[in-house]
Formats: structure tokens, sequence, C-alpha cells
């Protein structure tokens, strides 16, 4: 692990491997200053990405948040106790964040009193109200049409300046903690993310498709007459003594649902649960949802829980012959490559494929993000056809399930 420094109550990591060029940054001072001020736990959570552990956006805001409502304050100590307790699900993990503490140089009094300075200047900035511009009144047209100034003329056609994003820090306040930067203008994404929860496909949406998914056999009690047969009959004896009746149609299509609640597809909990319910009105012989965390195993869950196990090979056979649909993002989220996983996954697959016909691996990830992750591998098998998670790809899978490639 490389040797990290510390300014202040603000963490920054100098790997060479977790170092980034961020375009626009003045070069480094000797002290820092209020305009290149180091992001808050910025190093220990580059580090921590750099050795695997499985942290996203929203664990580094939470840290930020604890900071500014006054959590680890109390010196070194109360800060590895914050990112102990936010940041390490393991013992590994915690042992990781307990030796990159242990390796932080003690910082000089110098250092700390400019970096007080400096939170103290960038907090006095922020407090300040916003300085109003008026506009010049246009002067009157006179009757000769006087023309206008070089100046007037140059700034009317001056090129607009590119708005780069500045990082400005909040005012501090009594009992709030460190300051918080924030981005006084937002920066181009390439990506549209949608943070309000919304429904991907409607209930009533998944309870249509599913009674597409249909097997008409006929089985039952003989209570539908059978007009060819009565003729037949009729015509071989001469008399027809009573009619012949026949079993009528029923839908057989048996559905079996395999949804990952492993912490990433936490976002899809709503659609999942929703899924389960549409499953009643479907109409189908049988269908049955279970859950697991991550890769199918041993056992399959009845709860959203992981509660309730059942061996997952007697699932599999109580529905031999029937679809299998499975719900996970297969690694996606996080944008890993885990090979150990894949292979485990296309072993279940290989099992599967002897039990179902038509198995069909529903993505909530845009297939843009599969790339270079354990999805992209499970894609390429040859066992499972994976599609992403909408209306239109739901009604694809709903086909594929029927036999219809």
């Amino acid at each position: 692990m490389s040797k990290p420094s510390v300014t202040g109550a603000r963490v920054v990591n100098e790997s060479p491997v977790t170092r980034r060029r961020v375009v626009g940054e003045q070069p480094a001072t000797s002290e820092p200053t209020m305009n290149h001020l180091p992001p808050l736990l910025l190093g220990l959570f580059r580090e921590l990405l750099a050795n695997g552990v499985q942290l996203g956006v929203r664990d580094y805001l939470d840290g930020l948040r604890a900071l500014q409502l006054g959590f680890g304050h109390g010196g070194r100590p109360a800060l590895r106790d914050l990112a102990l307790a936010l940041w390490a699900r393991s013992d590994e993990e915690h042992r990781l964040i307990t030796r990159w503490f242990a390796g932080l140089p003690i910082a000089e009094q110098p250092l700390l009193d400019a970096v007080d300075d400096a939170l103290r200047a960038a907090g006095a900035v922020a407090s300040q109200p916003p300085r109003e511009t008026r506009r010049a009144s246009p002067e009157p047209a006179s009757g000769h049409g006087t023309a206008a100034s070089p100046s007037t003329s140059g700034a009317a056609t001056a090129t607009p300046v590119d708005v780069r994003a500045r990082v400005s820090f909040a005012g501090m306040h009594e009992g709030s903690g460190l300051p918080v930067p924030r981005l006084s203008a937002e920066p181009p994404i390439g990506e549209d993310y949608v943070l309000h929860p919304h429904t991907l496909v409607s209930l009533r949406d998944l309870a249509v498709l599913w009674r597409r998914y249909r097997r008409s056999t006929r089985r039952g009690p003989r209570s539908e007459l059978d007009l060819t047969a009565t003729i037949g009959e009729r015509c071989r004896g001469g008399l027809l003594q009573q009619p012949v009746y026949r079993p009528r149609r029923g839908n057989s299509a048996r559905l079996l649902v395999l949804a990952d609640v492993s912490p990433s597809m936490e976002p899809w909990l709503p659609f999942l649960a929703t899924l389960a319910e549409s499953l009643r009105f479907g109409r189908l012989a049988s269908a049955e949802m279970r859950y697991f965390s991550n890769l199918p195993r041993r056992h399959l869950f009845a709860d959203v829980s992981l509660a309730d196990p059942q061996p997952r090979d007697e699932v599999l056979r109580r529905y031999s012959g029937a679809g299998l649909l499975i719900v996970s993002d297969s690694g996606s989220v996080r944008g890993y490559l885990n090979r150990r996983r894949a292979v485990q996954t296309a072993a279940f697959l290989a099992e599967a494929k002897c039990l179902s016909p038509a198995i069909v691996w529903l993505n909530p990830m845009p297939q843009t993000r599969w790339a270079g992750t354990s999805a992209a591998l499970v894609a390429a098998g040859p066992n499972v056809v994976m599609l992403p998670l909408d209306a239109a790809h739901l009604l694809h899978a709903v086909d594929i399930l029927r036999g219809n490639k």
C-alpha cells in the first residue's frame, strides 16, 4: 500500500495507482489554499477501490454527510472509526482501513494552521451574498443614427466563454462540521441518471405479458363436444347413441422466476415485488418466484429477506420442462469482472438447461454497461439469452420462453 498523506481532517492518497489528473486543476503549491483544497476522504476512498473494495458514489457521499454533521472530528481515531463504520463490511476491509490509517504521517502544525485558514477563508467567501450586476440602460436613438462605438460592438460580438465547473465550499456553522464541496456548475454527463423511483413495467402490463405465455393442451374432464368425432361415430355406426366429448383446452405453461436480491439489486426491489404480484394474474398453470444473492447456489429462498431456504436442485426438478426466467445484474452494476462468478454461473446454467428448455436472463443495467463485467461472459454463454430489462425486451423474453427464437 502506498504512503498516504493527511491534511488536517482531509485525507489525500498519493498512490500512483489511484492518482487522477483533473481538468482545470491548479498546480500544487507548498501550502493548501482556498482554490485547491484536497477533497474530503478521497484518498482513502480511492485506495479502497484500488484494493477491490466494492464502494460506490453513495458510500462516498455518506462519508461527506457524516463529516458535515460533526462525526469523526475528535482526531485520527475518530476519523478512522467513522471510516470503519461506513465502509468496512468484512474483516479484510476492516484490516485494510486500519493499516491505511496506521501509515498516515503526522501532520505538522504549520500545515494544520494553513488548512484552518483556508477553511475559514472558504467559509467567508461562500457566506457572502452574490453581487448584483446592473445592465446599462440603452441610449435613446438619435435621429441621425449614430454608429456604435468599437467597444460596444466588440462586446456584442465577443464569443462566449466556456463555462467550467468550479468547486465552492459551503459556509461553516457551529456544530455542522467541515464544509462540503459543491459544484457551482453542473459538469457535462454523457448518460442520464434517474434519481426518482419510477415503475419499469406496470402490474397490468406484466399480467398481459404472462397471458401471452401460453401452451394450450387438453386435460381434465371430457366436457367439450367433439364435433368431428361425433360425426365420424354417426357415419360408422349409422346410429348415434351419445355425442363424443373431449377435455377442454387449457394453458399448461409453467414458469419459474429466479430473482437476485443482493445489495447491487436494491434499486430494482420494487420491480421484483411487482413481478411477484403479477404472476397471480397471469393465468399460468403454475408459477413460482424464488430468490438468491449474486448466484443461485445450493439453496433458493422463498422470501426477499432470504428466509425459508429450499434445495436448488429440488426446485428445478419440480419445474422440469417449465420456462426459467432469471433477473439479475450479474455484476454489471458495480462494473467488476469476476471470472469465478462467471464460471459458477455458467455451470449453473448448464445444469438448468437439462431441465428447462428455454432460459432467459433479464439484466436491469443497459447493455452498454455489460462490457468488461461478469455479465458479458454470462451473456456470451450458449445456454442463456440475456436481455435488458424493459417492456420491449420483456415481450421478446416471453416469446423465447414460448419457443419462438
